[in-house]
């Protein structure tokens, strides 16, 4: 099948028209996309877009995403984990100076199908005017959302599999401190959530019980680790001399790091986001600071699981010249390495961009042309996502005539190339970390297949086995299979997990190979 993605960053492929689009992945290599269309001011409409591996949109045309209000806008969109995906959105209706706004959720099949209704449901019946919200999977076909009210107060809930409110009609309410920053919510590795509500950071479990807090006031942005734990980072200092700074909590909520944190990068700009990304141990970060005397450079640093920079002498640098990046997306690749995006603008009048680079463990660029020019001119709201093939798919929107547009970089750094196959690549598949792959299908019916790989780690000229461990535990911490108990050498194993005689729910599996490296994964057996 000829793809339809575009190799020519001045003509990306058109995927409709309208305002502040989104992406994520469908799991096979493909993304969906939400925006908002027909309007610029009210009413505007919501649009979800499939697009499958190639390029192409196997639902024909735009699912419109309803509510019970003339506008639904300022969409999130995260996966569902079973193909699908689940947007949450704001659902407006106005007759100025009054209005109405709630909180929404809706999942669609990687058919297009509604599996929540035509208008899909409310987070809570509360009628009181509802704003910033995020949410996460699950990792049972639903997700859990936490949003403000109009009071500036917190709250979180739970929607399951049916599109059913799982923590009260009303949800859980939290941190009511008049803090009006977004929360931020994710799932831990032991399955529980942290949830980010302004200075406070929240520990909950599946049931919605809040099992401990700690406060956020200068670490935030949360991110999980693989125990169970969580990364969290912030600023300090002044508009002279703005640090980054980070810390590792257990679950507990005890610091796993150096008192009272660890620093990261200094000269940081007052304006700059923070990306991170947390994979396989290690936590990535991008942000504009100063470098070597030149303001607004765009840079990275990677910490390792015991709070080291990865990158010991200095930051790396991703650009040149100073520019004004509003968002750095980080993408896992292959064997370690990352991708990072970023926009270069700084005025209409220069030369404005969107670019990448593909950079492994060591900081060393892996594609031949550094860096890849994806769009020119700029896309704005400029996002990514894997394309499950060591490569991303990216959105925006042209500026000048709304169009948003859709493009695809390949693992080899090729824009539109579409790798069906790692086998086939021309890159040279050699491990430089342990990785635990997600299981295989999931869910599953009675069995599954695991894969792994364990690195090679030099001893003298010979590669050194470690010893393995993969073990099934169910939600409450039982072992109830030890899959791997031996020593490995470095290469890439697969195994099968039979079952057949545990009943339906969700399952965690754990590797340890080594002395260093852990990772847990979920798993869900459906009967």
């Amino acid at each position: 099948l000829q793809a339809q993605w575009s190799n020519n960053p001045n003509n990306n492929l058109i995927v409709g028209y309208g305002l502040d689009p989104h992406i994520c992945s469908d799991s096979a290599g493909g993304c969906y996309i939400t925006y908002d269309y027909e309007n610029i001011y009210y009413p505007r409409k919501l649009a979800l877009e499939r697009l499958d591996k190639y390029g192409y949109k196997p639902w024909g045309t735009l699912k419109q995403i309803l509510g019970e209000s003339p506008q639904q806008y300022r969409a999130k969109i995260i996966e569902d984990g079973e193909g699908g995906v689940i947007i949450s959105y704001i659902d407006r209706y106005e007759n100025l100076p009054n209005w109405t706004q709630r909180v929404r959720v809706q999942r669609v099949d990687s058919s297009g199908n509604f599996l929540w209704g035509q208008t899909g449901v409310r987070v809570t019946l509360e009628n009181i005017n509802q704003g910033d919200h995020h949410s996460v999977t699950d990792g049972n076909g639903g997700c859990v959302i936490a949003w403000q009210d109009v009071n500036y107060t917190y709250f979180i809930n739970r929607i399951d599999r049916n599109g059913n409110r799982l923590w009260g009609d009303n949800g859980i309410t939290l941190n009511t401190g008049g803090s009006n920053s977004q929360p931020i919510v994710i799932q831990a590795a032991d399955g529980n959530y942290y949830l980010q509500a302004g200075t406070i950071i929240y520990r909950i479990n599946q049931n919605g019980e809040i099992l401990n807090q700690f406060s956020s006031t200068i670490l935030g942005q949360p991110v999980p680790d693989s125990e169970g734990g969580v990364v969290v980072s912030g600023f300090i200092g002044n508009i002279y001399n703005r640090k980054l700074v980070a810390q590792r909590k257990d679950s507990l909520g005890n610091n796993l790091w150096e008192e009272p944190y660890v620093g990261i990068a200094d000269s940081l700009d007052i304006g700059t986001s923070l990306n991170i990304l947390s994979k396989n141990n290690y936590y990535h970060y991008g942000w504009l600071g100063r470098k070597n005397g030149t303001a607004e450079i765009l840079q990275i640093q990677s910490l390792r699981n015991d709070g080291s920079k990865l990158f010991f002498e200095s930051s790396i640098p991703l650009n040149e010249s100073s520019s004004s990046v509003t968002s750095i997306p980080i993408i896992p690749s292959y064997n370690g390495s990352n991708i990072y995006a970023w926009t270069h603008w700084d005025s209409p009048q220069t030369y404005n961009a969107n670019f990448a680079r593909r950079i492994d463990s060591s900081g060393t660029d892996l594609w031949q042309i550094n860096p890849v020019l994806l769009n020119e001119p700029y896309l704005g709201y400029f996002s990514m996502t894997t394309d499950c093939a060591g490569g991303a798919v990216g959105v925006g929107y042209m500026n000048s005539d709304f169009a948003i547009r859709a493009l695809k970089v390949s693992l080899n750094g090729n824009l539109g190339e579409v790798i069906s196959d790692l086998e086939n690549s021309s890159e040279e598949l050699t491990s430089v970390e342990t990785i635990l792959y997600q299981n295989y299908p999931n869910p599953f019916n009675s069995s599954a297949i695991i894969k792994y790989q364990i690195p090679k780690v030099e001893t003298h000229r010979d590669a050194s086995p470690q010893l393995v461990k993969l073990i099934v535990y169910d939600v409450l911490g039982n072992e109830v299979a030890t899959l791997v108990n031996e020593e490995k050498l470095p290469g890439v194993y697969e195994v099968d997990f039979n079952a057949s005689s545990l009943a339906s729910g969700m399952y965690l599996y754990k590797i340890q190979a080594g002395q260093n490296f852990i990772q847990t994964k979920k798993m869900i057996l459906l009967k």
